[in-house]
This record gives C-alpha cells, structure tokens and sequence, in this order.
C-alpha cells in the first residue's frame, strides 16, 4: 500500500520534470505557461469533477458520500482556524502565499491517481467530496485572498461563478437523479479529465524551472510550513477519525488527500493574480519532494493507531 503512494509521488515529478525540461528547452515561458493554467482551470479541472460523479445512486453510496464531506468540512475548519494562528510572517506577501499552500493540498492533481493507486474506485468516489470543498473553498476563499482586499458579495458572487463550482453542483445534481450523460458527452468530458494531472504538473515544472531549489531548500521557514502542510494538519485529522471510529476507507482518504503537497494550483493562482509564484513553485517542490517520505508514514501511523483504536 505504501509503494502505492511512493509510486503515485514519483510519476508526478516526472511529470514536473517534464515540464521543467520544456521550459528549459524554450518551449514553454511566462505567457504561455500563465495561458496553460487558464485551460487547466477552467476546463480540465470541472471535467475531473463531473466525471466522477458519473455513479449509480444508492443510498449506501450517498450516505459515504455525505460522511466523506463531513470529514472534509472539519479537516478544512481546522485548517481556517489554525493556520492564520501559526503561519506568521512580516513579510505579508510570503505569508499569504504559505498560508494558501497550508490550507489547499494537491487532492485532485496528486490525490486522485494517488488515492486510485491505494483505494482502488471506491476511495476515488469518497475523494470527490474532499476535491469539492476544495474547488468550494479555493474558488471563493483562496480566490480573495489571491486577489487581496476584503471579501465582498460581488466578489464572491462572481468567484462562485466559476467554471469548476457550477460543474461541481451539475455533478451532485445528476448522481443524485441517477442521470447518467450520453456517451458522446462523457467520452468528451473523460478526455479533458484525462488532460488534468500531466497539464497541472507540467505547469508546475515550468514555474519550478524558473527558481533555484537549491537555495530554497536552504530556507527554514520553507520548512516549517512544510511541516503544518504535510504532518501537523494531517495528524490533527487522524486524532478526530479515530476518536468518532469513521469508516476506515472514508479516513484514510481523507487523511491523505489533507497531508498532500501543497496545491499546484496556488502556483497557477499566483500567476493569474501576479502573486509570487517563484515561491510557491519553491513550495510546492519541496513539500512534494518531502511527501515522498511523509505520505507512506502518514498512511501507516493511522493504519496502525486504527488496527489498536478501532
């Protein structure tokens, strides 16, 4: 099971590699990169969502569901509290970009395969609803934040406009009715989901190829947000499970999409909204690199705490 999530970590930094290799070849710079992040975004992304929810409707199947996004409302909820209370820093713009890396983890782009790999389609569905808060929260929160300022209704009026809420709530609309889309459709639709992780993680070696990691992995404090990312936060959330003994599976899904790499797309937000996207790409290489050892222990502490607890 381990080997699962070290194999899954590694394919996605060969992805990185290659887009690290385009932008070293001039094939990819600062513009088309930006413009590959709005695909990605915009089209790609949904399409991973309504995919998904192209599942039989049971009532079984709906009460994991609605359990996997409980987990996943208090596994953010303990992020929004704590990070603004332990992520400080006087340089206001590095702070955002650490916060933002702390409270959204790399679920779909990393998760997905990663929790395919170890959980097989079932940990795949659960997954959905941690991806949906994610695409909730990162649309309208993360997107303010990016933007600087305080939140207003337009704003977020406008933020859950987005491409990937609307088809988050086409998604939840057809399980529901048991609708399954005509195949020409959902072959289309499976085909730019396709597209989504090799995309985001060539995006992010682009950007990474832009920044020296050498002297990124030099930085302490790059390794304390590293640190609540991949093992505090994470290890808050195994507590919670194992005290309320919740389904082994909708946990472990959980507790692993949480204690993922910082997110991919904070480093495509940080482009799109002329935010310090070096830093982000440090970020996000580094805590992937580190979750190539933090993600197999972290799956085996709550394998082994769960066998004695529950």
């Amino acid at each position: 099971m381990n080997w699962a999530i070290i194999e899954q970590v590694f394919i996605m930094a060969l992805l990185a590699g290659v887009g690290i290799l385009c932008r070293k070849l001039k094939l990819l710079d600062d513009a088309c990169t930006k413009k590959l992040s709005t695909v990605v975004l915009n089209f790609a992304t949904p399409m991973v969502i309504l995919v998904s929810y192209q599942k039989p409707f049971d009532p079984e199947t709906l009460n994991t569901l609605l359990l996997s996004f409980l987990i996943a409302i208090i596994s953010y909820v303990i992020a929004f509290i704590l990070v603004p209370l332990i992520i400080r820093s006087k340089d206001k713009e590095g702070q955002l970009i650490e916060r933002f890396s702390c409270l959204y983890s790399n679920c779909a782009f990393m998760g997905i395969p990663l929790i395919q790999g170890v959980y097989g389609t079932e940990g795949v569905f659960c997954l959905t609803a941690y991806v949906t808060m994610f695409n909730i929260c990162s649309w309208t929160h993360g997107v303010i934040m990016m933007k600087g300022g305080k939140p207003n209704f337009k704003q977020m009026i406008k933020s859950l406009l987005s491409p990937s809420i609307i088809v988050t709530i086409i998604g939840i609309i057809l399980f529901l009715c048991n609708f399954t889309l005509p195949n020409v459709i959902l072959e289309t639709a499976q085909h730019l989901a396709n597209i989504n992780t090799p995309l985001a993680m060539i995006i992010a070696g682009s950007t990474i190829a832009t920044v020296k990691l050498l002297p990124a992995l030099k930085k302490p404090r790059l390794y304390y947000t590293c640190f609540v990312k991949l093992f505090l936060l994470p290890a808050l959330l195994t507590v919670i499970c194992l005290v309320f003994k919740i389904d082994q599976t909708v946990a472990g899904v959980n507790i692993l999409a949480t204690a993922c790499p910082a997110a991919a797309m904070c480093t495509m937000f940080a482009l799109l909204y002329d935010r310090d996207a070096g830093y982000s790409a440090e970020i996000f290489a580094v805590s992937t690199i580190l979750s190539m050892v933090t993600l197999p222990l972290t799956l085996m502490y709550y394998t082994a705490l769960a066998g004695i607890f529950m």
